[in-house]
Protein backbone atom coordinates (compact mmCIF):
# COMPACT_ATOMS: atom_id res chain seq x y z
CA UNK A 1 0.00 0.00 0.00
CA UNK A 2 2.84 2.36 0.88
CA UNK A 3 4.45 1.97 -2.55
CA UNK A 4 1.10 2.64 -4.21
CA UNK A 5 0.77 5.91 -2.30
CA UNK A 6 4.33 6.86 -3.26
CA UNK A 7 3.57 6.15 -6.90
CA UNK A 8 0.42 8.26 -6.65
CA UNK A 9 2.52 11.17 -5.37
CA UNK A 10 5.01 10.75 -8.22
CA UNK A 11 2.28 10.66 -10.86
CA UNK A 12 0.60 13.72 -9.36
CA UNK A 13 3.93 15.55 -9.37
CA UNK A 14 4.40 14.72 -13.04
CA UNK A 15 0.84 15.70 -13.96
CA UNK A 16 1.78 19.32 -14.61
CA UNK A 17 3.18 20.69 -17.85
CA UNK A 18 5.70 22.99 -16.13
CA UNK A 19 7.08 20.18 -14.01
CA UNK A 20 7.29 17.89 -17.03
CA UNK A 21 9.18 20.58 -18.93
CA UNK A 22 11.50 20.97 -15.97
CA UNK A 23 12.14 17.21 -15.93
CA UNK A 24 12.76 17.21 -19.68
CA UNK A 25 15.19 20.10 -19.25
CA UNK A 26 17.20 18.20 -16.65
CA UNK A 27 16.96 14.93 -18.60
CA UNK A 28 18.18 16.58 -21.82
CA UNK A 29 21.69 16.52 -20.45
CA UNK A 30 22.25 20.22 -21.03
CA UNK A 31 22.43 20.81 -17.28
CA UNK A 32 23.20 18.42 -14.45
CA UNK A 33 21.61 20.54 -11.75
CA UNK A 34 19.35 23.57 -11.68
CA UNK A 35 18.49 26.38 -9.28
CA UNK A 36 15.22 28.20 -8.66
CA UNK A 37 16.65 31.23 -10.47
CA UNK A 38 17.56 29.15 -13.53
CA UNK A 39 14.13 27.48 -13.62
CA UNK A 40 12.42 30.85 -13.33
CA UNK A 41 14.51 32.36 -16.13
CA UNK A 42 14.36 29.33 -18.45
CA UNK A 43 10.61 28.82 -18.09
CA UNK A 44 9.54 32.45 -17.88
CA UNK A 45 7.80 31.99 -14.54
CA UNK A 46 8.19 33.76 -11.22
CA UNK A 47 10.74 32.53 -8.70
CA UNK A 48 8.00 31.60 -6.20
CA UNK A 49 6.29 29.50 -8.91
CA UNK A 50 9.60 27.86 -9.84
CA UNK A 51 10.30 27.18 -6.18
CA UNK A 52 6.89 25.57 -5.74
CA UNK A 53 7.38 23.27 -8.75
CA UNK A 54 10.80 22.21 -7.48
CA UNK A 55 9.34 21.59 -4.03
CA UNK A 56 6.64 19.29 -5.44
CA UNK A 57 9.25 17.30 -7.37
CA UNK A 58 11.48 17.14 -4.29
CA UNK A 59 8.59 15.95 -2.07
CA UNK A 60 7.88 13.20 -4.61
CA UNK A 61 11.55 12.16 -4.33
CA UNK A 62 12.14 12.85 -8.01
CA UNK A 63 14.70 15.56 -7.21
CA UNK A 64 17.10 16.13 -4.36
CA UNK A 65 18.44 19.48 -3.21
CA UNK A 66 21.91 20.45 -2.15
CA UNK A 67 23.31 23.80 -1.15
CA UNK A 68 26.32 25.34 -2.87
CA UNK A 69 27.24 28.73 -1.44
CA UNK A 70 24.12 30.88 -1.45
CA UNK A 71 22.24 28.72 -3.93
CA UNK A 72 20.26 25.51 -3.65
CA UNK A 73 20.60 23.24 -6.65
CA UNK A 74 18.29 20.41 -7.61
CA UNK A 75 19.19 17.23 -9.45
CA UNK A 76 17.63 13.82 -10.04
CA UNK A 77 17.31 11.39 -7.15
CA UNK A 78 18.56 8.35 -9.04
CA UNK A 79 17.79 5.72 -6.39
CA UNK A 80 14.23 6.92 -5.97
CA UNK A 81 13.67 7.23 -9.71
CA UNK A 82 14.88 3.65 -10.26
CA UNK A 83 12.31 2.49 -7.69
CA UNK A 84 9.54 4.49 -9.39
CA UNK A 85 10.56 3.18 -12.80
CA UNK A 86 10.26 -0.41 -11.57
CA UNK A 87 6.78 0.30 -10.19
CA UNK A 88 5.62 1.99 -13.41
CA UNK A 89 7.17 -0.73 -15.59
CA UNK A 90 5.42 -3.42 -13.52
CA UNK A 91 2.09 -1.60 -13.77
CA UNK A 92 2.32 -1.17 -17.53
CA UNK A 93 3.65 -4.69 -18.11
CA UNK A 94 0.62 -6.11 -16.29
CA UNK A 95 -1.73 -3.80 -18.19
CA UNK A 96 -0.23 -4.73 -21.57
CA UNK A 97 -0.42 -8.42 -20.70
CA UNK A 98 -4.11 -8.02 -19.90
CA UNK A 99 -4.67 -6.11 -23.16
CA UNK A 100 -3.03 -8.96 -25.07
CA UNK A 101 -5.25 -11.51 -23.34
CA UNK A 102 -8.35 -9.47 -24.15
CA UNK A 103 -7.29 -8.97 -27.77
CA UNK A 104 -6.75 -12.72 -28.23
CA UNK A 105 -10.12 -13.45 -26.66
CA UNK A 106 -11.73 -10.81 -28.86
CA UNK A 107 -10.15 -12.29 -31.99
CA UNK A 108 -11.38 -15.78 -31.09
CA UNK A 109 -14.84 -14.36 -30.43
CA UNK A 110 -14.82 -12.57 -33.83
CA UNK A 111 -13.70 -15.75 -35.62
CA UNK A 112 -16.62 -17.69 -34.17
CA UNK A 113 -19.07 -14.98 -35.28
CA UNK A 114 -17.77 -15.10 -38.87
CA UNK A 115 -18.36 -18.87 -39.12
Amino acid sequence: MESTEELEEVLKALANVNRLLLIYSLASGEVEKISVTQVSKNMGITQPAASQHLKVLKNANILIAHKEGNFIYYRFNRRSMEKHQKQIDFLFTCAFAKCSQLEKASCKHSEKKEE
